[in-house]
């Protein structure tokens, strides 16, 4: 597996996070918001990792491969971290990602949906994007558009590039 092959890289540690981590990597700030340390979340998608990450007044929540459990969860522990201006949406947009009662909490000004060309699960899928949309929240799909860059400019201003778009 490809963790196993990772760890025995020499000088890679391995650290386990959970919710309360944080660190700064160049000018991001960067906080661990799930999994809880709380050991009843089954291993899985549930544990995905997810971080609130912020430079230059903006700030992005990266999702991971969560569901509704975890999306509930944030909302309930989370609800003032999870208010960002971009949102990767989680799970590649599956039905069971980006809950309205979830996506009403972050309040994104856009959503990237990281999804190949064609998967064969159907993602996104419909219904993940039609609260979206019902949000009038702006969409940038890797299936549709390729690459998404997002640079975060001063006071909160936030430049895309799609360099796969013609």
């Amino acid at each position: 597996d490809c963790t196993t092959d990772l760890t025995a890289t020499p000088g890679v540690r391995l650290r386990t996070l959970t919710a309360g981590a944080r660190a700064h990597v160049g000018r991001w700030r960067l906080e661990i918001l799930w999994p809880p340390l709380d050991a009843s979340i089954p291993e899985g998608n549930e544990r995905s990792l997810v971080v609130r990450a912020e430079a230059n007044g903006g700030s992005a929540l990266l999702t991971g491969d969560i569901g509704e459990r975890a999306e509930i969860g944030l909302f309930v522990e989370q609800e003032k971290a999870i208010d960002v201006d971009v949102l990767k949406v989680a799970h590649h947009g599956s039905r069971g990602s980006s809950l309205g009662l979830f996506l009403d909490a972050v309040r994104p000004r856009f959503a990237v949906v990281s999804a190949g060309l064609g998967n064969p699960y159907g993602h996104p899928a419909p219904e993940a994007l039609a609260r979206l949309r019902e949000r009038s929240i702006g969409l940038l799909r890797t299936d549709r558009h390729g690459a998404v860059h997002l640079r975060f400019r001063p006071r909160g201003q936030i430049a895309i590039e799609l360099p796969g778009e013609k």
